[in-house]
């Protein structure tokens, strides 16, 4: 049976891209010729002819192998339900749904150019129409034969995993696509409205912004209202690639609004400084800020929704979930603040050496404050984050954690590369100024031990605190038990007997059931039976 199912659904998915693949570009060879517009084949009937060939070879095969799928579901519930099966239907609906994107965006940005006046190609909009009807059509169908299945066999184990797959995935894509775009529209349209030399121009970015967002809101909107209709929001609420799917969303919104916070606050603090053009930003400084404020405007909002969709998700569960996805969350956003002060206080001092160090031997350096304003606000954005997130000394019931033992080591880790590979480097030019290198005279080497110091005093000062902290929880650990099982807190010790051993009652066995499992104790211990 398996390897029935294995040939049929094999050889379905490969023809089914033939057609796939055929039907679209056969579709966009025939509108370029009825537009006139310019093909991107140099043989328009080798063009027919190979997407041709390709459709009247894999439309049949298709065709066939399909039928014989549908005909096995439709005479046994297993054959419905089967992995693979619900293997192919997600893949099939991940693949359409990914192309269908993709179309889709170009047909919104093509679209949005003609209705602003930047384009007037109406044969791009025309083949984009093609093939998202096509993708559409296909994907449909496919998605109500899944929706079938479901209803009919139900689904769990592997089949719910497979389709959790495609439905998170799509999720995190089309999200991906909405915040991305609705930061390129905003950043934009700032631009717009500080710069009034800007213009909305052919191949511009606002488009394509628009585009991608009003695409990823289609994406995330259809799948999120999906997944939380019943009975699927019931079976997905405990699910861990839902859980994993949010989170690393919350990842990469609260890294890109820490960048930006970051960015926003160094073109800021440089501006006050006197530089004229920090980070070498050629244009305006209104221009400039146009990026930071979109991306901690449009990402810090998406970091607040998703933290109150995972704490909505968490208030649904039991007690221990809660807690659980309160820990994770607060441990990321620790270790991502962190990362930003370590990065911050690094290059502060990477900056000072450098100054130092040039100034004496008699190479000094203009650009330290466009240097200093940077790592200056990555410490000002990392140091608060991380102090309010992050608890040296919890209560037990977060101390002994997996989020917590997760961020000490990774942090730990971190630290222990970046002292390593700086201490080598130091170790490298510190034997090339002894002997005497060929760039040794400048005094090269000097300033790579300086910056190799600058990494290994900071790693070196966040790994010990760490270190000290996990040896801290190793300390605060309850004793075990002789078993080697904790004995939890504020339960009472079972009773000791005269001769030191433990006094057991046993209810709901037999004499020879329990003479059975007594057997099995280690060689030299006893046991009485009193009846």
């Amino acid at each position: 049976m398996i390897q029935r199912r294995l040939y049929i659904y094999i050889v379905a998915a490969a023809s089914f891209a033939m057609v796939l693949i055929g039907l679209i570009n056969l579709g966009s060879t025939a509108l370029n010729q009825l537009l006139n517009a310019t093909p991107p084949y140099s043989n328009v009937r080798d063009a027919y002819a190979g997407f041709g060939a390709v459709i009247l070879v894999g439309l049949p095969v298709w065709g066939i192998h399909w039928w014989l799928a549908q005909r096995f579901a439709a005479r046994t519930a297993d054959e419905r339900a089967s992995a693979i099966r619900r293997l192919y239907l997600s893949v099939v609906l991940a693949a359409t749904g990914i192309a269908l994107a993709i179309y889709l965006r170009r047909l919104i940005e093509d679209a949005a150019g003609v209705v602003l006046g930047s384009s007037s190609d109406g044969a791009s909009i025309t083949r984009a129409l093609w093939a998202v009807l096509v993708l559409a059509a296909f994907w449909l169908y496919h998605f109500r034969t899944a929706a079938l299945d479901r209803s009919r066999v139900g689904e769990s184990g592997v089949s719910a995993t497979l389709r959790r797959w495609y439905a998170y995935g799509l999720l995190f894509l089309g999200l991906a696509f909405l915040l991305f775009g609705a930061r390129n529209l905003l950043q934009q349209i700032w631009v717009l409205v500080v710069d009034r030399s800007q213009v909305i121009a052919p191949g511009g970015l606002v488009p394509t912004a628009l585009a991608t967002m009003l695409t990823g809101l289609l994406v995330w909107g259809f799948h999120s209202q999906w997944t939380a209709r019943p009975p699927i929001v019931e079976d997905d609420q405990r699910s861990t690639l839902r859980a994993v799917q949010r989170f690393l969303a919350l990842t990469g919104c609260v890294a890109l609004a820490l960048f930006g916070a970051s960015q926003l606050l160094y073109y800021i603090l440089a501006r006050l400084l006197g530089i004229e053009h920090p980070g070498g930003v050629s244009t305006n400084i209104l221009v400039a800020l146009a990026s930071p404020v979109a991306t901690v405007i449009i990402f810090g909002l998406a970091w607040l929704w998703i933290q109150r969709q995972l704490a909505a998700d968490a208030g649904a569960a039991e007690a221990t979930r809660q807690a659980g996805v309160r820990h994770l969350y607060t441990h990321l956003v620790a270790f991502l603040a962190l990362g930003t002060l370590a990065i911050g206080a690094a290059g502060l001092l990477w900056t000072l050496s450098d100054q130092i160090l040039n100034s004496l031997l008699a190479h000094p350096l203009n650009d330290w404050r466009d240097k200093v304003s940077l790592f200056v606000t990555l410490v000002a954005v990392g140091a608060p984050m991380w102090f309010t997130h992050w608890r040296q000394s919890p209560d037990l019931a977060e101390r002994y954690t997996l989020s917590r033992r997760l961020y000490l080591y990774a942090t730990l880790l971190g630290s222990v590369l970046a002292a390593l590979i700086s201490g080598a480097i130091f170790v490298y030019r510190l034997l090339a100024l002894l002997l005497g290198t060929s760039d040794a005279i400048g005094g090269a080497p000097v300033i790579d031990m300086g910056r190799a110091m600058s990494v290994v005093l900071v790693a070196a000062a966040i790994g010990l605190y760490h270190w000290r902290v996990l040896r801290a929880d190793s300390a605060a650990r309850p004793a075990a038990s002789p078993s080697g099982i904790p004995l939890p807190t504020g339960i009472p010790s079972p009773p000791v007997g005269q001769d030191g051993g433990l006094i057991i009652t046993i209810t709901g066995a037999t004499e020879l059931q329990i003479r059975q499992a007594m057997s099995k104790l280690p060689d030299g211990a006893n046991y009485t039976i009193q009846k």
